[in-house]
């Protein structure tokens, strides 16, 4: 009888681990879709930048052939 007493205490303490996993996890999936937003939103400016230098870079080139026919 007393296995049953102590049965539930051990799954009480199980479950509460596991709660705390839970929890644990739940804000570790937060802080990882923050940092994925982050990333993102940096992807996105770099992309941009990157987009406005290859722009710049084709404008020169024009205008270095431009001359060379002059």
């Amino acid at each position: 009888m007393a296995e049953q007493n102590d049965a539930p205490e051990g799954l009480e303490q199980r479950l509460r681990a596991a709660v705390e996993q839970v929890e644990s996890f739940v804000l570790e999936y937060r802080a990882m879709r923050a940092r994925h937003q982050q990333l993102l939103g940096e992807r996105a400016e770099l992309v941009d930048k990157a987009n406005a230098a290859r722009s710049r870079v084709e404008t020169m080139i024009a205008r270095l052939k431009n001359m060379e026919e002059s």
